[in-house]
């Protein structure tokens, strides 16, 4: 416990009491967190990134009142709209599929059957028919959802990104394009036909980069669009773009390149569970599971 003497000065009431000093370095969307420990050798280290929310900090200070405590020590693998970064990518499962995500699942082989990425200020891109690309609040995106899983890139996603993110979003919904429908339907048999010549493709393409403004006025289906913002914020390098074909990239197959991120845990909405089988926990690599990795 702190207490100020006479001078105004603020002393430790217990000389033996343990202090962890905290430095905030704050952005619009995410806040940089490090801490160090009382005393001359007290460690000094890099804590992580948060979402630039009140229930943000209020999780950070709860969470480490214990110097030894770590998040998520009940195993839960539930996460909340406050824990979610710019640049996380949403996954979402159905409760009871309808006939179109039951077609998406038997193509792709994944219960999973749509995706958007989340921007900041409680808003996600998503691409769906027949508008195409829109933001809308996270609440209103995963309701009705069975699930939606939440994938964090280890690479992080700070710096430029959030604004490189942001701008292109902007781009796209100014040129105003469509669906991708044909790439949806056509979708198993262009990538089959793209599995058998994807070395040949690579090396006729390799070098060419697609910029952010011709991006912009492509049409996308959702997945497709999910893979086009990683490139534009450079998580997918310009050499990488020719093994990063956008429209070659379902839902399903998102979370299984760690390109996409580790799985940070499910937003669940009311009424929705997630199932014992869901193939995510065994297919991508846990946050929680990375001892030396905050989760956020």
């Amino acid at each position: 416990m702190w207490f100020s003497d006479e001078h105004g000065v603020v002393r430790k009431e217990n000389a033996n009491e343990k202090v962890t000093y905290v430095g905030l370095d704050v952005h619009k969307d995410t806040i940089a967190v490090a801490v160090a420990q009382d005393g001359r050798g007290g460690e000094i280290r890099f804590f992580g990134t948060i979402a630039h929310t009140a229930d943000s900090v209020l999780r950070l200070i709860n969470d480490n009142r214990d110097e030894n405590a770590t998040p998520r020590t009940d195993g839960s693998l539930t996460v909340s709209v406050a824990d979610l970064l710019p640049g996380d990518v949403l996954l979402y499962r159905a409760n009871r599929q309808k006939f179109h995500q039951q077609q998406i699942s038997a193509v792709t082989g994944s219960p999973y059957t749509h995706a958007a990425i989340f921007l900041g200020d409680g808003l996600v891109a998503e691409s769906n028919f027949p508008r195409g690309v829109a933001k809308r609040p996270v609440e209103g995106s995963i309701k009705g959802s069975g699930c939606v899983a939440v994938l964090r890139s280890q690479l992080g996603f700070s710096g430029n990104r959030p604004r490189q993110l942001n701008e292109f979003v902007e781009s796209v919904l100014a040129n105003g394009r469509f669906y991708d429908l044909i790439g949806a339907v056509n979708f198993g048999k262009a990538t089959k036909q793209h599995g058998e010549d994807q070395l040949d493709f690579i090396r006729l393409n390799y070098g060419k980069v697609t910029s952010s403004d011709d991006l912009a006025k492509q049409s996308f289906f959702c997945s497709a669009f999910v893979v086009a913002c990683y490139s534009v914020a450079g998580v997918i390098g310009p050499s990488a773009q020719v093994a990063y074909v956008p429209d070659m990239f379902s839902p399903g197959s998102l979370h299984q390149d760690p390109t996409f991120g580790w799985f940070l845990g499910y937003l669940v909405p009311e009424g929705g569970f997630v199932p014992d089988d869901d193939p995510i926990q065994t297919q991508s690599a846990l946050w929680r599971d990375l001892q030396d990795c905050r989760w956020w």
